[in-house]
């Protein structure tokens, strides 16, 4: 992203985020707001928590992020990551009470989008999860972020938003012998992806065959 933000806006200008921001201003209390606190960042993920499941079951997939390990995780990174500046937990908050959140993290003049959350279809006239996605990304560059990574997926909104596709590739790397069978078990698998017909025959083996 360039350093005037409004060239960038302009070039978004069909996603008609404005508008939405104006739809979402007329609830009263309506803000954007940056976490400045662990407290407030813990608060917001419990939300986002709450949201991202009901979107999830709405859709029918499993949804794990909420659970012990998972839960305990993000409110590690922003514990530690609000504390020294690098984590980013933001918001979109009226009188009605938490409309939509976003995680992620900076390094530098980079910026990468973790975790967004909605509450619902009753909002979807402003777009809430574009929105939050879109104030946070102008609140950081205004603080001297110039790349924003959407993170892995090839969603729509995320061409809308002007993002280009990056190569990805999986690293696993033992740092202990305890970690060995964990990095064996990955390598293989990685072999197996590039040989579909022995990974169905291993898949078969293990009875894990397709139906």
């Amino acid at each position: 992203m360039g350093e005037n933000y409004e060239d960038y806006q302009a070039s978004i200008k069909r996603m008609q985020l404005p508008r939405c921001w104006r739809v979402f201003s007329r609830h009263a209390g309506a803000r954007f707001e940056i976490a400045t606190d662990v407290a407030r960042a813990h608060e917001l993920l419990d939300v986002m928590d709450v949201q991202q499941q009901a979107r999830m079951r709405k859709l029918g997939s499993p949804f794990v992020l909420n659970d012990e390990a998972h839960a305990r995780f993000y409110r590690e990174v922003a514990r530690q990551g609000v504390a020294e500046g690098y984590a980013v937990v933001s918001a979109l908050v009226c009188d009605d009470g938490v409309i939509a959140t976003s995680l992620g993290v900076r390094q530098g003049a980079t910026y990468y989008l973790l975790r967004i959350s909605h509450a619902g279809d009753s909002w979807s006239s402003c777009s809430p999860g574009l929105l939050v996605t879109e104030r946070t990304m102008a609140a950081l560059h205004a603080r001297g972020v110039r790349r924003f990574d959407l993170s892995i997926g090839n969603q729509d909104y995320k061409r809308r938003f002007g993002a280009q596709k990056v190569p990805l590739t999986d690293v696993s790397v033992a740092l202990s012998w305890r970690g060995l069978p964990y990095a064996w078990r990955d390598h293989a698998a990685q072999g197996l992806r590039r040989h579909p017909r022995l990974a169905a025959f291993a898949a078969r083996a293990m009875g894990k065959g397709t139906r």
